[in-house]
């Protein structure tokens, strides 16, 4: 009867910390926002772009490095070279 008890408020309390872990947890994105309409739009790792940047045009899932740099399919870009985002649905 005891082992009963401890099995359950042990799954209760697990369950409890697994559901407050993901409420509060934030998704890293990258913030655009349009200087004329002042309209914010954001790209989450894992969406898929087309990349335009002065050298060449990159097509595939976004991954975020850090603040300075992402990378389409494994190709490392830095945002200083990027002309042109178009995200695909």
């Amino acid at each position: 009867m005891v082992i009963k008890k401890s099995i359950v408020a042990f799954l209760c309390v697990f369950s409890f910390a697994i559901s407050f872990s993901n409420v509060y947890s934030q998704k890293r994105h990258i913030e655009l926002k349009k200087i004329t309409t002042n309209k914010v739009r954001k790209l989450f790792d894992n969406d898929i772009l087309i990349v335009h940047t002065i050298h060449k045009k990159y097509k595939g899932i976004l991954k975020i490095i850090d603040k300075k740099m992402i990378s389409i399919n494994g190709k490392k870009i830095r945002i200083e070279d990027i002309i042109k985002i178009e995200k695909k649905e």
